[in-house]
C-alpha cells in the first residue's frame, strides 16, 4: 500500500529512504506501542520526531523521500495520517509499507525499482544540529561507494544505554572506514593483516556510534537486490562492503565488480581521461597489486554538537531535554493554554495547545503536550508529558515519559516511569523506575 503526499516535487540529486520503525521499538516499550503511536511520531518538543528528519532532509535539498513502515497495526496509518495533514514542509513523501519481520535491506530490495539514483538512508528518530551539507559535500568530493555518518555521543546519552560503543577503524589520510566491530566487555578485538597493509594508519575509536545514516551508489541496491543474505544494512551490507575495499576474494567470490562497472565513479572517468595519472594507481593494494577494489567506504564524524537517535527511553528523554533547553527557539506556550498566573513554566519547558494547568503548579525541564489537564499544586520535572493526559492535584512526576491519554490520580507520585497509553495510576500511588502497563489478557485459541 503506497500513500503519497503531492509536494513541490523536483530532481533531486539524491533520493532519501526514511526508515520508520526499525529495530528498537522494543527498546522504546511501552511508549512505542500500537495504544500509543509509532516511533516516528513520538513527540519531541511536542513535534513528532520524524519532523526533524524531514527537516534536516530539507535542509540538504533533499525533496523526495520513500518513508517504509513496517506493516504493524495502524502504523502506516498514522504515519501516512501525519504526513497528509500534519506536516508542513517540502520534502515529497511517499509512505510504503513491508513485512513486519523485513530487515532494513530487505526493505531496500523491495524498494528497488522505486530508487532510481544515488540515496540516502535516515532512520525516522534522528535529530541533529548538524549542517548536512557538510556531510554531502565531503561524499561528493571523495564519490566513494558509501559515506556513514558517525557522531560522539553526550555523556549521558553514552553512559546511560546498555549497549557499549562499537570498536571503529578509520584511515583518516583517506576519510575511510575500513573496520567496525560489536564490542564486547573483554575489549579484545582483533585485525586482519590484508587490512593493515590496505590501510597502515588505521586509528580505532571506541567514542563513536553510527548515527545509521549512509549514503549509498545506486549500484549498492542492484547488488542487494540479488543477494538475499543480506538482510540488515547495518549487520550485514556494512561489514561487507568494508571488506570489500581490503579482501580480493570477497570482491571476486560476490561479483562486486560486474556491479560496480555498471555505474563507474566520477573519478573514475576523470582518471580514464587523465594525461598524468591513470585509474589503475587509484586504491591499489601494495600486496597484491593487481588488486584495485571497485569499493570505497568513507566515513564523517561529527562532534561537538547535538547529534542522536530516540531509539531508547533515554536517548529519546535527553533529545526532549535538548530541544526544549534554555535559548532554545521554539514555542513555549500554546496559544490556546491557560496557564494560571500562580503556576511556573520555567523556561527550559513547552506546553502545548488547550492544556490547562491549575494554580500553584509548577513545570521544570519538561514538555507537556496538547489538551493536558494539570492540577492544582501539581510538581513536573525532567519528563515527557503527551497528548490527553491528566495529572490530579498534589501529584509529583519527575524523570518519566507518560502516554496519551493516561491518568495520574491525586497525591500520587513517580519518578523516573514510563506510563502506557490509557494506563491510571490510582490515588496516592508512591511508584519509582518502574513501567506501567494495563494487564492484557494472553489471547488463546482454545
Amino acid at each position: 500500500m503506497v500513500f503519497e503526499k503531492t509536494k513541490h516535487h523536483r530532481v533531486c540529486e539524491f533520493q532519501a529512504i526514511v526508515l520508520a520503525g526499525y529495530g528498537s521499538s522494543n527498546r522504546l516499550y511501552p511508549i512505542a506501542e500500537d495504544d500509543n503511536m509509532p516511533k516516528a511520531l513520538l513527540p519531541v518538543g511536542n513535534k513528532p520526531i520524524i519532523s526533524y528528519t524531514l527537516e534536516w532532509l530539507e535542509k540538504a535539498g533533499i525533496h523526495d523521500a520513500l518513508v517504509v513502515v513496517q506493516a504493524s497495526g495502524n502504523v502506516h496509518q498514522k504515519v501516512a495520517g501525519y504526513l497528509a495533514r500534519g506536516y508542513q514542509g517540502n520534502v515529497h513523501c511517499n509512505v510504503i509499507s513491508v513485512d513486519e519481520d523485513c530487515g532494513s535491506a530487505d526493505a531496500l530490495r523491495f524498494l528497488k525499482d522505486k530508487i532510481d539514483r544515488d540515496f540516502i538512508v535516515v532512520p525516522c528518530d534522528f535529530v541533529t544540529e548538524m549542517n548536512p551539507r557538510e556531510l554531502l559535500d565531503v561524499h561528493r568530493v571523495n564519490d566513494p561507494t558509501m559515506t556513514a555518518l558517525f557522531y560522539e555521543p553526550n555523556n549521558t546519552e553514552a553512559g546511560k544505554d546498555d549497549d557499549l560503543l562499537p570498536f571503529v577503524g578509520i584511515d583518516s589520510s583517506r576519510g575511510a572506514l575500513v573496520y567496525k566491530t560489536s564490542r564486547s566487555e573483554d575489549e579484545d578485538f582483533s585485525i586482519r593483516m590484508s587490512l593493515l597493509n590496505k590501510f597502515p594508519r588505521v586509528r580505532v575509536h571506541t567514542d563513536l556510534q553510527d548515527a545509521h545514516v549512509y549514503i549509498f551508489k545506486r549500484w549498492v541496491l542492484d547488488m542487494v537486490a540479488d543477494k538475499e543474505n543480506i538482510s540488515s544494512i547495518s549487520e550485514d551490507l556494512i561489514p561487507m562492503l568494508v571488506k570489500c575495499q581490503y579482501q580480493k576474494k570477497m570482491v571476486e567470490q560476490e561479483a562486486v565488480e560486474k556491479y560496480a562497472a555498471a555505474n563507474k565513479n566520477l573519478l573514475s572517468t576523470a582518471l580514464s581521461l587523465s594525461t598524468t595519472l591513470s585509474e589503475e594507481t587509484y586504491e591499489s593494494d601494495p600486496i597484491n597489486s593487481d588488486f584495485n577494489s571497485p569499493v570505497k567506504t568513507n566515513v564523517f564524524v561529527y562532534r561537538g554538537g547535538l547529534c542522536g537517535r530516540g531509539n531508547t527511553i533515554t536517548s529519546y528523554s535527553e533529545l526532549n531535554r535538548h530541544v526544549t533547553k534554555q535559548g532554545a527557539q521554539i514555542q513555549r506556550i500554546g496559544a490556546h493554554t491557560e496557564v494560571s498566573a500562580r503556576t511556573q513554566v520555567g523556561n527550559d519547558s513547552t506546553i502545548g495547545e488547550y492544556t490547562k494547568i491549575d494554580e500553584r503548579s509548577s513545570v521544570k525541564k519538561s514538555c507537556v503536550g496538547a489538551h493536558c489537564i494539570i492540577g492544582k499544586n501539581v510538581k513536573i520535572a525532567n519528563s515527557v508529558i503527551m497528548d490527553h493526559v491528566v495529572i490530579a492535584d498534589n501529584a509529583k512526576v519527575d524523570g518519566c515519559v507518560i502516554c496519551n491519554n493516561a491518568k495520574v490520580f491525586e497525591k500520587s507520585s513517580l519518578k523516573d516511569c514510563e506510563v502506557a497509553a490509557a494506563y491510571v495510576v490510582e490515588k496516592d500511588s508512591q511508584v519509582k523506575g518502574e513501567k506501567l502497563v494495563a494487564f492484557r489478557e494472553a489471547y488463546s485459541n482454545n
